[in-house]
């Protein structure tokens, strides 16, 4: 009992928004002391100097110095910036994290990626100050017109007033609001594709009624998919599909014959409307963005391979996420694999060089396929379009299967808003086990037992998966292939 309460006594307490998202106390103190002398210099600096006006850029620069997952929630900026300056060229400045999303996006004309900056989760880093520096000095060269920071951040506020922008567009909460010419209004808990949409407000960017809902995208080529349908065809030439079914549908309302003859059937219906979609391929590789000569590139069989058979379900998993305090215990994983793989599921496990040691303790199966750290983001989304169902933490790849709508459940820790920073996808399903200290923000759980991931379950995300996969099923009968 004694250990309990001391256990108890050490745990995170929820962190506020309030002015700033910041969740340290120093940085907050700092940011608001800096915030007060800043914007008194501002207020006289210009009693003497008029604000520059730029109505129409032709140079815009788009700054996401943060985290994959974060670049794919703001691929629904570029075709709104694109519309509203078809003449001017959009740059973004990535991070080696994210510079993958960008790059495979027509509308971005060009990524200058960071090497040094303060998002970075890798050590060795050089000191903070010099990275800002060095960051708005190299861009002064480039003369854009038009800066926005998507993240609302000081530090990148900072990099766009030092590169001379004229007009420099974020957030206040972030910080900095006396740099920016434009600022939007930040409005808690609203989710982060509904946020960085309303951030264009100020350009008089307003989406109208008669608008098409914001979608989630990562641009790919067929080179990735042929790439990932021979993965697939050689890891499993002749896969089984006569036992995947679970033991126990009753409480669903269907037998396993059902659903492998729903599925079945509807490979069938997919398997035709194909051959309409095959005739759209040449056009379709004419506005591929890749000068890659990939001979199996250009064959509608192997991008179709293997995709509309009689194979078995295909369950793509990602042990890893970007902190600790996100990640669900190895033990857990090891079981909830084990009864997918005992159904005759097929599983590839996904991820990059930094899950490497995560997904270690697996046991081998004919079934199972660990591929973390061997593709690249556009292969590891076009995978997730073959993928049947996908399980994760909140990490990146959820918000690619989210992109690639597949059917997936996301395991959230404590430590962000799922409002806030769900995929944005109706097909994904949020799994979270309340906690009186969400949102912590930490990267590493103080308490032994990590509640808020350990009290998830392996049967409990078996079963919303199990749920889920059958809905996929029924939905995907009747409307034919997504």
């Amino acid at each position: 009992m004694t250990r309990s309460r001391a256990d108890n006594s050490k745990a995170p307490r929820p962190i506020p928004v309030r002015r700033y998202r910041y969740s340290k106390l120093r940085w907050r103190i700092g940011v608001r002391a800096l915030d007060a002398v800043g914007s008194c210099l501002t207020w006289c600096w210009r009693r003497f100097r008029a604000r520059p006006k730029v109505e129409s850029p032709r140079r815009i620069l788009v700054a996401q110095l943060d985290h994959l997952g974060d670049a794919v929630l703001s691929s629904p900026l570029f075709p709104k910036l694109q519309n509203a300056y078809p003449d001017a060229t959009i740059d973004v400045l990535a991070s080696p994290s994210n510079r993958a999303i960008f790059e495979a996006d027509p509308r971005v004309d060009r990524v200058i990626v960071a090497e040094r900056s303060w998002f970075e989760r890798r050590p060795g880093r050089k000191a903070t100050a010099t990275a800002v520096w060095e960051l708005g000095k190299s861009l002064r060269a480039r003369r854009y017109d038009l800066g926005i920071d998507v993240r609302g951040d000081v530090l990148t506020v900072l990099v766009l007033a030092l590169a001379r922008i004229p007009r420099r567009l974020g957030w206040a909460m972030g910080g900095g609001g006396f740099l920016l010419t434009d600022v939007a209004p930040w409005v808690p808990d609203r989710h982060e594709v509904v946020a960085r949409l309303a951030l264009l407000e100020p350009l008089g960017i307003v989406a109208n009624d008669t608008e098409e809902p914001p979608r989630v995208v990562v641009h790919l080529c067929d080179r990735d998919r042929a790439r990932i349908a021979k993965l697939l065809r050689d890891a499993w030439p002749s896969a089984p599909h006569a036992g995947y079914f679970f033991n126990d549908f009753r409480s669903h309302g269907s037998s396993p014959q059902t659903q492998i003859e729903g599925r079945r059937q509807w490979k069938v219906s997919a398997s035709r409307a194909s051959g309409n979609a095959s005739k759209t391929l040449a056009a379709a590789r004419r506005l591929s963005q890749t000068d890659d000569s990939d001979s199996d590139s250009d064959d509608p069989e192997i991008l179709h391979a293997g995709r509309f058979g009689d194979d078995a379900p295909l369950l793509a998993a990602h042990l890893g996420a970007g902190t600790p305090a996100k990640r669900w215990p190895s033990r857990h994983w090891r079981d909830l694999i084990g009864r997918f793989l005992a159904e005759g599921w097929r599983v590839a496990i996904v991820g990059g060089s930094e899950d490497l040691n995560i997904v270690e303790g697996l046991p081998p199966h004919p079934n199972l396929r660990d591929w973390t750290g061997r593709l690249a983001v556009t292969e590891t989304a076009a995978l997730l379009e073959r993928a049947d169902l996908f399980i994760g933490a909140d990490s990146a790849p959820a918000h690619l299967a989210a992109c690639a709508g597949t059917p997936s459940v996301v395991l959230f820790s404590g430590t962000n808003r799922v409002r806030q920073w769900r995929p944005w996808s109706r097909r994904s399903l949020v799994l979270k086990r309340r906690v009186s200290c969400s949102p912590c923000h930490r990267k590493v759980c103080p308490l032994a037992d990590h509640p808020c991931l350990s009290g998830l379950s392996p049967d409990r995300v078996q079963r919303a998966a199990r749920r889920l996969w059958m809905l996929s099923l029924r939905s995907e009968a009747s409307g034919g292939p997504r």
